[in-house]
């Protein structure tokens, strides 16, 4: 039978020389590390004696704090420590659930943000108050509103974990709201001429694995962990079997992801001048020299970034190509369906809405054909006023 808790009154005193204050002290029920029931001593300070001068006012603020203890609904919440939680209950029961690359996210976003924070703070003493300022700051450290949305995301996921086994009673974390983003730069805009202009730019390997990324949609962990039983160039296909992230190969992103991919004229002249002589079905298309995986991130840093800056492209990295892909696919008018069936998308919403961008010479030539289309009404373009009647002084006055 559960022992029922004791109704807490709490103590009272006084604490200062030259500014006096009060101080509640009372006992709070916790949730020990090994799970076991306990209780800690809690005190707070209630406000100064020259706000609350007499011993009854006092004991009314540390009554209001009390009640939340004292209700029969009352949950206690653990003092576990945000990395003591992470590294002994919610690492061994996710991780083993996670791709490799889903786990250096994880890891990253933990060890770079959240540990260095909150890796000291009990899970209890997890504010709302204190997590919106957490976000703020890091939005003024420059960081961007994507990493920010990744920052609250992982965090808001642990946090909810420690819900869901009953160390909190609630998240703190989805009680927050995202700061407003400062200024964003403008990310490169996706039209044929910048896509040609950077693939030529750029060095080999690059430049190959840039045009094949702009014409298959690949994502760049797929392109590298391509092997020559994947490709099949007299029939003008390819197979997308593995991803490669860091070295580690593993399944593709989604269900979706595993598919086959026809390859043009173009596709098919790159890869055969690739294919070496008595190639090994299972050697990798774009190996390094000791035969392992060629590092995304080195060839990022080492040759696209600098012919990125070199053409004055702003925000174009690996995953641009698999946009500007969709994007032209879409220029071209295919259907929805075959451009998500072709990225691997496991809903037609995220192709539309995340990977569909707008041409600008489709945008003018849109924008022409609807001025062509009105101009055949006649009457409906152009003001119409007799510049003698004193029309124009009226127009003048009505815009400014």
């Amino acid at each position: 039978m559960t022992r029922k808790r004791c109704f807490q009154d709490g103590s009272l005193f006084k604490r200062g020389t030259r500014r006096k204050v009060w101080v509640g002290r009372w006992w709070e029920p916790v949730i020990g590390p090994d799970t076991a029931p306990g209780r800690i001593r809690r005190s707070e300070v209630l406000g100064t004696v020259a706000e609350m001068p007499s011993i009854r006012e006092a004991r009314q603020r540390l009554s209001d704090l009390l009640r939340k203890v004292n209700s029969d609904d009352y949950r206690p919440q653990s003092v576990w420590t945000f990395r003591s939680f992470v590294d002994g209950r919610w690492k061994p029961e996710v991780f083993p659930t996670l791709k490799f690359s889903s786990k250096k996210f994880y890891e990253n976003v933990i060890d770079a943000h959240l540990n260095p924070a909150f890796g000291d703070t009990q899970l209890r003493q997890i504010t709302r108050e204190t997590v919106q300022g957490f976000l703020i700051a890091k939005t003024r450290s420059g960081l961007s509103p994507k990493t920010i949305k990744h920052i609250r995301t992982v965090f808001g996921t642990i946090i909810e974990a420690a819900v869901m086994q009953g160390l909190l009673t609630d998240n703190q974390v989805r009680r927050t709201r995202l700061p407003r983003p400062g200024p964003v730069k403008e990310q490169a805009p996706i039209e044929p001429e910048s896509v040609t202009a950077l693939i030529e730019r750029l060095a080999e390997p690059s430049r190959s694995i840039a045009s094949l990324l702009a014409m298959t949609g690949l994502r760049i962990g797929e392109m590298l962990a391509l092997r020559w039983q994947d490709i099949d160039l007299q029939n003008g296909f390819l197979s997308v079997r593995q991803t490669v992230y860091e070295g580690h190969f593993d399944e593709p992103k989604t269900k979706r992801s595993k598919r086959r991919i026809p390859l043009g004229p173009k596709c098919v002249e790159i890869l055969a001048a690739w294919k070496p002589t008595g190639a090994e079905s299972a050697n990798l298309v774009f190996p390094a020299r000791n035969g392992s995986p060629l590092s995304r991130r080195n060839l990022l840093n080492r040759q696209l970034k600098p012919a990125c800056k070199a053409l004055g492209l702003t925000g174009a990295n690996w995953h641009w190509f698999r946009h500007a892909h969709a994007t032209l696919l879409d220029s071209v008018g295919t259907p929805v369906g075959t451009t998500q069936a072709l990225l691997g998308h496991s809903s037609s919403e995220i192709t539309r809405e995340t990977y569909i961008h707008s041409v600008p010479a489709d945008a003018r030539r849109a924008v022409l054909d609807v001025e062509k289309l009105l101009g055949t009404r006649g009457s409906l373009i152009g003001p119409k006023f007799d510049p003698s009647s004193g029309s124009t002084r009226n127009l003048s006055l009505l815009i400014h």
